[in-house]
């Protein structure tokens, strides 16, 4: 698969309790980059308010299959190219889906 990019995600571990039974702040975990495909499917940076600006983008990205959890909220993307890693931020996951026998859809 021909790749442009990398994503991470977070996940969320359980809730625990100290030897005293108190409860402890539940660790995040977040493992290494997945290579993937990035194809950007709106990009707007023309939003505004009025105390400054706003970017409207989506994306749609193409994974291993079994690279990422079918129960993912939210990954972060970085598009690369041969000068330059691009951060193109934090996104909640609309839809995932498996579209062949190796590979994931991820629209964002």
């Amino acid at each position: 698969m021909r790749t442009n990019g990398y994503l991470t995600y977070r996940i969320s571990g359980e809730p625990a309790f100290n030897d005293d039974g108190e409860p402890v702040a539940a660790a995040d975990t977040q493992p290494d980059k997945i290579k993937c495909f990035i194809e950007t499917n709106t990009h707007n940076v023309n939003g505004k308010y009025s105390d400054g600006e706003f970017t409207v983008s989506s994306y749609t990205v193409l994974a291993q299959r079994g690279s990422v959890p079918a129960d993912i909220n939210s990954v972060h993307l970085y598009r690369k190219d041969s000068r330059k890693e691009q951060d193109l931020g934090e996104f909640e996951v609309q839809d995932n889906q498996e579209i062949s026998l190796d590979r994931i859809k991820i629209t964002v």
